[in-house]
């Protein structure tokens, strides 16, 4: 059994330990425990995630995730034994009913804690909000201006503070960039924003309708938002827009707390706003930065330029592993709203992908995402798995419909380009079929891609289509003849006259007639393999 560490949320802040109630303080309706043997002010350093497939990589006062893994199955109960001796803080199991007595004595036992997770919440989405989590707690949000630059979830908590309420840091298109974390009941809303990331679309509407986001993005002022679904289960806002010169950066959201807003909430706010510009600025500039650098080292290796060695380190990449490709391509919209909806398709594919594997990278070219999957020794189940499920939560979280390819395991990253070109050619297969399908795997669609890549090659020496067909053709365009039809037909039943002549609704008898007259005037010779194989070829790649 191994685990493969997701990605490290060091906290900055010298001797400051994340605990185990700071995590669960700040996923309030999100993680519950089972069993705490330690209790929870126990440290919390990092977000690991279990797999089968690697080496033992658990550390001192990690959180596991057991993905895959069932409260009853035994394999649990050997995971929180390992976690135990590696001195882990707790695992984490999605638990649809009652756990057993014998799971929470083997916690005991271990001295590692067991904690649930609701089976509705995607591994992928917990791993985001612990990442999250352990990035933004233990930050002391006293003031705004004590808030490292850049960290936006001291920044949420320092103006919760200030404001008096939840808070909330969006960009322009209602995704939330940060959350405040300081004990407050939420309502409904804010809870679901927070999960998906996203103020859910019911919610936008409603705002939209009631004309906030037009006030919003065409002033300064502090805009206020009653209950707008008139049920209590909305409760009262002050939002306002930030701003760096003309250049509209996004959004904060504050709401009421268990006490009313005080008088002097909306000029706290209007402070807030000031300070944020900067925050956001240059987070959204160290994500872009981090985003573009590691972007433009895959894009090399996709295209197979620049040293393999250096672009391996950079990406954390073995030079010599297997690796797999998968190609999304966003489906619906139009060109415009393709543009639009590729960053959060890029965000989204990225964070499945390194919560399947930790080295996993992304990189959108053109209208389509690429992912780079490095691979154990196991079959491509779960790529498929992994893009079916990422495929299916895009269409419901973010209403972006996908299609995706999956290219050839290779081995060493000097074949990737392979492994694109194949993931690509799957793409095109699904793109001209009428097929409702939206992923398959090159092995899928060998036959089809084949003749996708020779059709490419003959629009560049169309001497290869010229033969005997042409003659077909010509005779049926001058007699009304149909001999190309009973030629495919011929093909279609692999040279089985009864078969084809049922397709055509002719007698087998008026078949052979044809097939004879094909011989005679376009001197194809049908019992020849050659040129049967030939003829067949020049009439579907036309």
């Amino acid at each position: 059994m191994g685990v493969a560490k997701v990605k490290d949320a060091v906290i900055d802040a010298p001797g400051v330990d994340v605990t185990l109630e700071g995590v669960l303080e700040h996923l309030v309706g999100v993680l519950d425990v089972i069993s705490a043997p330690k209790g929870l002010d126990v440290p919390v350093r990092n977000a690991t995630i279990h797999d089968v497939t690697e080496p033992d990589r658990i550390e001192l006062h990690d959180v596991v995730l057991a993905v895959g893994l069932r409260p009853r199955q035994a394999a649990l109960a050997d995971l929180l034994r390992v976690a135990g001796d590696a001195g882990a803080t707790a695992v984490v199991v999605k638990v649809a009913e009652p756990v057993a007595d014998d799971l929470i004595d083997a916690s005991r036992v271990a001295g590692t804690g067991l904690l649930a997770v609701p089976p509705e919440i995607s591994w992928s989405q917990l791993h985001s909000l612990l990442r999250t989590a352990l990035a933004s707690s233990g930050v002391n949000p006293d003031a705004a201006e004590g808030a490292p630059i850049g960290d936006l979830f001291a920044l949420a908590n320092a103006v919760a503070a200030m404001v008096g309420g939840p808070t909330t840091i969006e960009d322009t298109r209602s995704r939330i960039l940060a959350y405040s974390s300081t004990g407050d009941e939420i309502d409904e809303p804010r809870r679901q924003a927070i999960l998906g990331r996203q103020v859910p679309d019911e919610w936008v509407a409603l705002l939209t309708e009631a004309g906030a986001f037009k006030r919003l993005w065409s002033s300064g002022e502090v805009v206020r938002i009653d209950d707008l679904a008139g049920d209590g289960s909305l409760r009262p806002r002050l939002a306002i827009a930030v701003r760096a010169g003309d250049e509209l950066l996004g959004s904060i959201w504050v709401a009421e707390g268990e006490a009313p807003f005080s008088d002097t909430a909306e000029d706290a706010l209007r402070d807030a706003a000031n300070l944020a510009a900067l925050h956001i600025a240059r987070s959204r500039a160290g994500e872009d930065l981090e985003r573009r650098v590691r972007g433009d080292q895959l894009r090399a290796i996709l295209e197979g330029r620049g040293p393999l060695e250096v672009l391996a380190s950079r990406l954390g990449a073995e030079p010599d592993g297997r690796f797999v490709v998968v190609a999304y391509e966003l489906q619906n919209g139009a060109d415009a709203a393709v543009v639009a909806q590729r960053e959060r398709a890029l965000d989204f594919v990225a964070m499945y992908c390194e919560a399947f594997r930790r080295k996993a990278a992304s990189v959108a070219i053109g209208q389509t995402i690429y992912a780079l999957v490095p691979m154990g020794d196991e079959s491509t189940d779960g790529i498929f798995r992994l893009a079916r499920e990422l495929i299916e939560r895009a269409k419901a979280s973010l209403k972006i419909d996908m299609r995706a390819g999956v290219g050839s395991v290779v081995v060493g990253l000097r074949e990737v380009t392979r492994s694109r070109a194949d993931a690509d050619q799957v793409l095109r297969v699904l793109g001209r079929t009428d097929s409702s399908a939206r992923l398959a795997g090159i092995d899928d669609v060998r036959a089809e891609a084949m003749l996708l890549e020779l059709g490419d090659l003959v629009k560049e020496r169309p001497h290869l289509l010229i033969g005997e067909i042409d003659r077909v053709r010509a005779h049926d365009e001058k007699h009304g003849s149909d001999y190309v039809q009973t030629l495919l037909a011929y093909f279609d039943a692999f040279g089985d006259v009864p078969t084809a002549a049922r397709t055509l609704d002719v007698h087998p008898n008026t078949l052979r007639y044809r097939l004879r007259r094909v011989t005679e005037f376009a001197g194809i010779d049908l019992s020849d393999p050659q040129q049967r194989l030939a003829a067949e070829l020049q009439l579907r790649l036309r």
